[in-house]
C-alpha cells in the first residue's frame, strides 16, 4: 500500500516553503525537479526503510517524539526535514483540512496522554481493541505532524503499537481505496468503517500465532 497520492497536500498559504519556487515537487536531498522521479526514488527507499522497521522497530514510548523518530528513520534519506513537524498554517488535502502547525504539539500532548491513561490498548479484548485503535488512529489523521509521508509513519506506528498490545495489523490484507474511505470518516468522527476495516486486518498474537 502506498502513499502516492499524498502530493496532492497544499497549504492554505500561496507559498509552500516545503516545494521548489513555482512548482508543487518537494524540496528534497537528490535535487530531484520532477514529480515522477521523486515519486519513483522515494518509493524505492522508504520501502527498504519500512521492511527495516518491521524486522527492528524504532525504540519509543509511543509518544509524539516516538513518531517523529518514525518518521525520521523512513524519510531522512530524501528530506532535510524529516522527523520534525511541520511548519505553515492548516495543511489541506482535498476536503480535508488538518491541525494547524502551532497546536501540532499541544493537541499531540492530549493524544498521547490519552493513549497512556488507556494503558497503549494493552489488556483489551478484540472489539475492545479495535474501537480505540480507530479512534486514535483518527485522531492522529486529523493531527497530521509531517509535511510528507503522515499515513506510511501512522501505520508502522500503530503496527508497533498493536503488537506491544499483543495484537498485529496486516495493512496489505485490505486496499489503499478502503482505509483511505474509512480514514477520512474516522477524521470526520464516524469510526464504524474503519472498525470494520479493523476487524478483517486485526489480528491476536498468541505464541507465535495469529487468531
Amino acid at each position: 500500500m502506498s502513499d502516492t497520492d499524498e502530493y496532492e497536500y497544499q497549504y492554505d498559504d500561496d507559498v509552500d516553503s516545503y516545494c521548489y519556487p513555482g512548482s508543487h515537487v518537494l524540496i528534497n536531498k537528490f535535487n530531484l525537479r520532477k514529480q515522477e522521479m521523486l515519486n519513483i526514488a522515494e518509493r524505492q527507499i522508504t520501502a527498504l526503510k519500512i521492511a527495516e522497521l518491521e524486522r527492528h522497530p524504532v525504540k519509543g514510548v509511543f509518544d509524539l517524539m516516538h513518531m517523529q523518530a518514525v518518521h525520521e528513520f523512513i524519510f531522512g534519506d530524501i528530506y532535510d526535514w524529516a522527523g520534525q513537524i511541520r511548519g505553515g498554517d492548516f495543511l489541506i488535502k482535498n476536503e480535508s483540512i488538518f491541525c494547524r502547525s502551532m497546536h501540532i504539539k499541544n493537541y499531540a500532548n492530549e493524544i498521547y496522554k490519552k493513549l497512556s491513561e488507556d494503558n497503549f490498548l494493552a489488556g483489551l479484548n478484540k472489539l475492545e481493541f479495535i474501537r480505540k485503535l480507530a479512534f486514535y488512529m483518527g485522531e492522529v489523521n486529523a493531527l497530521h505532524p509531517f509535511r510528507e509521508g503522515n499515513g506510511r509513519t501512522a501505520r508502522l506506528y500503530f503496527k508497533q503499537l498493536s503488537n506491544n498490545a499483543g495484537y498485529e495489523i496486516e495493512f496489505h490484507k485490505t486496499t489503499k481505496e478502503a482505509l483511505l474511505h474509512a480514514d477520512i470518516q474516522a477524521f470526520n468522527k464516524e469510526y464504524n468503517p474503519l472498525v470494520n476495516v479493523l476487524n478483517t486486518i486485526v489480528s491476536y498474537i498468541k505464541k507465535g500465532h495469529h487468531i
